[in-house]
């Protein structure tokens, strides 16, 4: 069996993170490192972190509604195991999450995923106002001198800024020629596929219409108003449970400001640098945002980095296992449809 190219690439990459992480760090002051954390600030942390998959559940089944309304409960397993799946190459978690709702509650593919790309959008979304706020009150942080394989933190900063601004609209637009002109955007796309085989076709505008599905939530005004409130939870519980782990380390600088440059990091990085389960991306943002911008001292930085990795992908990896056995899922199976397979075989008209 070959190995997948991009399974290949996500390993080097994180290869690379890791080594900029842990290059000026002796591994045996890392291990004594951990013995120096006070570890009961990880039980807010992670209580935290559970309420943030709540608060995603929430959201999720308002983007679901349109479609079929799904208890909050049943939406954990696909929830929890798409994530877990991220540790698959190239961010399968997206793909798995719509393949196993559907399976689980009979929905199309093609409109799960569409809820989980307008998810991503409120997420973006966050994301930048995020953004604005740090750069707004802390302008020195594209200042630092520090880079990634050899690319400054301002050049990727900009970046990230600027596909992600790109990324909004460009959507924003798509889901407007959805609610309010789709007869238009179906005539835009028969005439963009009529050249094609005729069941391609067929298929390209099916997909179209269950796709439009995922996007009818946001027509509601008080739906809109409730994803959006969601989002906003999401996202303070997502600063929020980095916070408790500043305690447990005792750093000399607990702001409300170095916690947001530290989540505004991950998120760049984490996008910039794909790597399976986040690992040496996430690490690598924790270690600029800490030691480069707020000059803690670089094994703290180090050893917070891999303790907050490891109780993040440790809670996503122990529900997702456990969903994994309790609904009887086949590890085969989520390959296959990381691979493409059964989403390929599932997502045409019905005949």
């Amino acid at each position: 069996m070959k190995t997948p190219r991009h399974l290949i690439i996500g390993l080097v990459i994180t290869a690379g993170a890791l080594y900029y992480t842990l290059r000026n760090v002796a591994f045996k002051d890392l291990a004594d490192s951990f013995k120096t954390v006070d570890y009961i600030y990880l039980v807010p942390a992670v209580a935290i972190l559970l309420l943030s998959f709540v608060f995603r559940a929430l959201r999720w089944r308002l983007l679901m509604a349109p479609m079929k309304k799904v208890p909050v409960a049943g939406l954990f397993s696909p929830l929890m195991v798409g994530y877990m799946a991220n540790i698959l190459p190239a961010r399968a978690g997206e793909f798995i999450r719509a393949y196993l709702l559907g399976k689980k509650h009979g929905i199309p593919f093609s409109g799960a995923f569409a809820s989980i790309v307008v998810e991503r959008l409120f997420d973006i979304v966050a994301i930048l106002l995020l953004f604005a706020w740090v750069f707004m009150f802390n302008p020195d942080m594209l200042d630092s001198k520090a880079a990634i394989s050899g690319i400054s933190l301002q050049t990727l900063a900009v970046r990230f800024g600027e596909l992600s601004v790109v990324l909004v609209a460009a959507l924003i637009g798509f889901i407007y020629m959805m609610v309010a002109h789709k007869q238009k955007l179906m005539s835009f796309i028969h005439w963009f596929t009529r050249h094609l085989p005729e069941k391609w076709h067929d298929k390209a505008e099916y997909l179209v219409e269950e796709f439009s599905l995922g996007y009818m939530a946001t027509r509601d005004i008080s739906a809109l108003f409730r994803i959006t409130l969601y989002t906003v939870l999401i996202w303070i519980s997502i600063v929020a449970s980095y916070y408790p782990f500043y305690f447990a380390y005792d750093l000399a600088n607990k702001s409300l400001e170095s916690v947001m440059v530290v989540t505004v990091l991950v998120c760049i990085l984490i996008v910039v640098l794909p790597t399976p389960a986040f690992l040496g991306s996430f690490n690598a943002a924790i270690l600029i945002g800490l030691h480069d911008i707020m000059q803690e001292p670089e094994l703290t930085a180090v050893s917070f980095g891999m303790v907050v990795w490891a109780v993040n992908f440790g809670i996503i990896l122990i529900a997702g296992f456990y969903f994994v056995l309790h609904d009887h899922l086949s590890v085969t199976t989520l390959v296959k449809v990381e691979e493409g397979g059964e989403i390929v075989k599932g997502s045409g008209p019905p005949r």
